[in-house]
């Protein structure tokens, strides 16, 4: 992307600006201020990266900001190019001394020397509400418009209405990457350099360096966020302005209507008002929102505020720290129907006209949800956000997307709820937090959904630090299983002997002569198939005549779906697999196989998680969970304490049956 930078001389002030569309500059500033405006306009014309770098060092230089009485334009312009030169000079821009100025003056422009720019309004408000709350590379902007059916006329007409938003605060126009530049005292306070995407957050270690041909140089671009879309120092990123929406706070509505239409059991109603509360900003909501900053960089990542010359810039297009976002937890036991839960926040925001996203890991949650939340706000607009996605440039009061889709947008959202903030491929990645966080706009909320957040946000949560609320029961009011613990050889041994402990076949077949469906876990993908041709010899041998199905299925598996119905069906008796169902899928009739618990791939997160398929059925709410291991390892321990600690919970609160 190739720009043109300038200086502006408004009554007696100077500023340097960069336009991806000169003549749109020129008319703009001459409309606005008539006699008043003068400007300086330099050539030839420089990669965007270059154009920002520059212009960041042109507006620190403060010697060059008023006009000395008596100075005329074309003596100001003398001076602006000298120092144009000099700070291009210091960056090693080839060929500085062959940066020309030209002056323009009011009557110049008003005898029609320069063509006028004739933009329709429609199209022009088009294009900014196709934009609100995006954050694209121009070569999404271009498949947004033709999305969208909006025509911006012949040519480079686009770069005109972009330019146009831009100087009236509607878009903002900046490079893909960001250019720090700091001092390293470690090494005598030596200047050092460094590049961030701003899309999404990656420093210099992403960052690969190749020819382009806007710079006519060697320029970095990002490899973290590449597959959506190549992010360089040149790129154009516009990001769009959201409406605003009033404050929640101050309502005359009893809270508890945007409760009672969910049928939701006492827990869940009890969860779901506190958050109502402290997404109103109630005087009864928790207080201690600053989280510390360690903690509040391993959730959204490192956000810093962008300076940025735009006019008549709002407060929605700030960027801020993510330690200054709303945030709530809502730590519930797997089971607890968290998703339930969610229904009077999004009830609450959409009928103040405010945006909703739900963000989940996986696109098959996206797909699931869908047809639930549709059910649940019939009237309201629900796009659904994935990698195929058909609904790729629609805008919705509801929005449903995987946690890579969260790059595209920018403070879109007035209640950006983040499910399993635990899961893969969100937890411990930097990029997807970071995408989080500026989602969301300056006065939204986020709410955090998770049953075992990781540890930093625990402790967090304990400590008072994070606002949160605990549901420690399902909604069926029974304890959750706790899982046995088996002590068995590792799983490679009793493969080689093809035969398992009759301790741990032997509850296989309790299982199974109890009619349950029996999910068995296994650490990698490469036990999967053996497990399974094990279990088929051993099983029905012994099943007296009647065949018990067994099959196997893990990530790399194309029928995955299929066997998952089937095994809800009960066509499947036992089902193999790896922790790719861990979450998400709920059989009513289950028990729960661990095999090589004691593996470093399972952490304390995915054995609760796995031990959670189990019991989540009112009609068989003690499922039975198994931690077949040769040792028992800290993960185990603590994925037990977990559960037993909500049961007591569970318990001491009254949530339980009776007897329970």
């Amino acid at each position: 992307m190739k720009v043109q930078l300038y200086a502006v001389c408004l009554g007696q002030k100077w500023e340097w600006r960069i336009t991806i569309h000169t003549q749109t500059d020129i008319q703009y500033w001459f409309e606005q201020y008539a006699a008043d405006a003068g400007l300086v306009v330099f050539e030839p014309f420089i990669s965007f990266g270059q154009g920002v770098r520059l212009l960041q060092k042109l507006n620190g230089d403060t010697s060059f900001t008023s006009r000395k009485s008596g100075e005329g334009i074309e003596e100001m312009g003398e001076t602006a190019l000298e120092r144009f030169r000099r700070i291009a000079r210091e960056y090693v821009m080839p060929n500085q001394e062959a940066f020309k100025k030209e002056v323009i003056h009011h009557g110049t422009w008003r005898h029609s020397l320069y063509p006028r720019v004739v933009l329709d309004t429609g199209a022009y408000k088009d294009i900014v509400d196709a934009c609100s709350g995006r954050s694209l590379l121009i070569e999404e902007v271009h498949q947004l418009l033709e999305g969208v059916g909006l025509d911006c006329g012949i040519g480079e007409a686009w770069r005109a209405y972009l330019q146009l938003a831009h100087l009236n605060g509607d878009l903002e126009l900046s490079n893909g990457l960001e250019v720090i530049e700091r001092r390293e005292w470690r090494q005598a306070f030596k200047k050092k350099t460094s590049y961030r995407c701003k899309r999404c957050g990656s420093s210099d270690d992403r960052m690969f360096w190749s020819a382009c041909v806007h710079c006519g140089q060697e320029c970095p671009y990002c490899e973290e966020c590449l597959t959506m879309g190549r992010a360089r120092f040149c790129s154009l990123l516009v990001s769009g302005r959201s409406a605003l929406v009033a404050p929640f706070g101050g309502e005359e509505v009893d809270i508890r209507a945007y409760i009672e239409p969910w049928g939701l059991s006492e827990p869940q109603a009890r969860a779901s008002l506190e958050g109502l509360h402290y997404i109103r900003g109630d005087a009864r909501d928790h207080r201690k929102v600053n989280w510390l900053r360690d903690i509040s960089l391993v959730l959204f990542g490192s956000v810093e505020r962008v300076g940025l010359s735009v006019r008549r810039r709002t407060a929605a297009n700030e960027v801020v720290k993510p330690s200054a976002l709303r945030k709530f937890l809502i730590w519930a036991v797997t089971g607890a129907g968290k998703t339930e839960m969610i229904f009077p926040f999004v009830h609450h925001t959409v009928a103040k006209g405010g945006r909703v996203l739900i963000a989940t890991p996986r696109k098959d949650v996206v797909l699931e949800l869908q047809p639930r939340i549709e059910r649940a706000f019939v009237g309201y607009s629900v796009v659904t956000l994935y990698g195929g996605s058909e609904q790729r440039w629609e805008q919705g009061q509801i929005t449903i997307a995987t946690t890579h889709q969260l790059m595209r947008f920018h403070r879109a959202f007035d209640l950006v709820i983040i499910d399993e903030i635990d899961a893969f491929p969100y937890h411990n990645n930097p990029m997807l937090s970071y995408a989080a966080a500026k989602v969301c706009k300056t006065s939204g909320v986020n709410i955090l959904l998770s049953a075992t957040p990781p540890k930093a946000i625990r402790k967090a949560a304990e400590r008072g630090l994070l606002p949160h609320v605990r549901v420690p029961v399902r909604f069926h009011k029974h304890p959750v299983p706790v899982p046995h613990l088996i002590s068995v050889p590792y799983l490679r041994k009793s493969l080689r002997a093809q035969t398992l402990p009759s301790s741990l076949f032997g509850k296989i077949a309790i299982s199974i002569e109890r009619g349950a469906q029996v999910f068995v876990f296994v650490p990698n993908i490469q036990l999967v198939d053996p497990m399974v041709e094990l279990l088929r010899k051993m099983i029905n041998p012994r099943s007296g005549g009647s065949m018990i199905c067994v099959e196997g299925t893990s990530s790399k598996d194309s029928a995955r779906t299929e066997k998952v119905q089937r095994f809800r069906n009960r066509e499947i008796r036992l089902l193999v697999t790896t922790t790719i169902l861990e979450r998400g899928v709920t059989v009513p009739k289950s028990d729960v196989i661990i095999l090589d618990a004691d593996s470093r791939l399972f952490d304390e997160a995915a054995l609760v998680q796995m031990a959670g398929r189990a019991g989540r059925s009112k009609d068989d709410p003690a499922g039975k969970v198994y931690f077949a291991a040769k040792e028992i390892t800290y993960s185990q321990k603590e994925a037990i304490r977990q559960i037993q600690q909500m049961n007591r919970m569970a318990y001491k609160q009254g949530y339980l049956l009776r007897g329970k």
